[in-house]
């Protein structure tokens, strides 16, 4: 395993809790909204969360391959 640096752990951290709770709120979401006649509101609010989900994955992926090189 890679010795990240002080700074890197932090930052990774943060970025999985982010993951976390975004895949919480998504989870939510399917099961409170989805199939409910108001759900077509919401679904720019999902489509959101779920580019912030992929952005944030990538951010995590790129700082551990930029760690690895």
């Amino acid at each position: 395993m890679t010795n990240f640096s002080d700074e890197n752990w932090q930052q990774i951290k943060v970025l999985a809790a982010r993951l976390q709770a975004i895949k919480t709120m998504l989870e939510v979401f399917n099961e409170q909204i989805e199939n409910r006649p108001f759900a077509q509101e919401f679904n720019t609010m999902k489509e959101q969360l779920e580019a912030d989900f992929e952005q944030t994955l990538s951010a995590l992926l790129e700082l551990i391959e930029e760690d690895d090189d």
